[in-house]
């Protein structure tokens, strides 16, 4: 039995806005019960180690592989990620755990919209032919995108969730909601926005994110979705052990002990 209706897992580096993003999580979900998990360099923040539903388990590898680790210490009936740049907009998650409870079906998810900077997409964005990056022969032209979601966490885990040969947590979104379509899987969107994110192309902490989608993920997608994935469905979930445990893009050649 699960212990929590949602579990909040993500990959974080920005420790000072933690406790505000989990704050924000308190005020949108309404009625249901979370947990919020973190796997990321450092130190657990002050201010949330006496939080009964906050964890946090350090790691040095890259956002896909962090959020998979976090993803196998989830224990709610449902699963979703953020970034930890952004804050949840009130009531939100709890009108997306709705969604899901009404559907009763694993095979239902959510594409919880959200906004970067002060971009708030229209319904269009979540189509994945509108993306040029998108628009390969093994992508189907009517699929949605995801790339935040909500899922039942028995079945994300059954998918097999992230690929983590991909570095950062984008295009492995895209080719888990692609597996999640292929298996009869469909999205409903968010009936509000969830998530409202700061974005600076220009920032340090970004310039790691870009040469890893430029580097690994883009090639690695263009090689994969260059030709029929119809068939691509379920993959081994603990895929993220062979994901390097030091995700040199951004830490360097930093050794850290286990």
């Amino acid at each position: 039995m699960s212990k929590f209706d949602l579990s909040i897992v993500l990959p974080g580096i920005r420790h000072h806005n933690w406790k505000i993003l989990y704050d924000s999580a308190v005020a949108a979900i309404g009625e249901y019960s979370f947990e919020m998990i973190i796997v990321g360099p450092g130190e657990i923040p002050a201010e949330l180690k006496e939080v009964d539903n906050f964890s946090f388990y350090q790691d040095y590898g890259a956002p896909a592989r962090a959020a998979q680790i976090g993803v196998s210490h989830a224990t709610g009936r449902y699963i979703t990620w953020a970034s930890d740049d952004g804050v949840f907009i009130g009531n939100s998650l709890s009108e997306a755990v709705t969604v899901l409870e009404e559907a009763s079906t694993p095979k239902c998810g959510v594409v919880m919209r959200y906004s970067e900077g002060n971009n708030f997409p229209d319904n269009s964005y979540w189509t994945a032919w509108t993306h040029a990056d998108l628009r390969l022969p093994g992508v189907p032209k009517d699929y949605q995108i995801a790339p935040v979601a909500m899922y039942d966490l028995a079945y994300f885990k059954e998918l097999g969730g992230w690929d983590c040969r991909y570095e950062h947590l984008n295009m492995c979104n895209h080719d888990l909601a692609f597996r999640f379509q292929n298996d009869g899987g469909y999205f409903s969107l968010s009936p509000s926005e969830v998530l409202r994110c700061t974005w600076d192309i220009h920032s340090a902490e970004w310039a790691p994110v870009g040469r890893a989608y430029r580097e690994n993920d883009l090639p690695l997608w263009n090689s994969m979705y260059s030709q029929d994935q119809s068939s691509r469905i379920k993959i081994d979930f603990e895929n993220w052990k062979v994901s390097p445990k030091v995700w040199e893009k951004r830490f360097g050649e930093e050794h850290v002990q286990n």
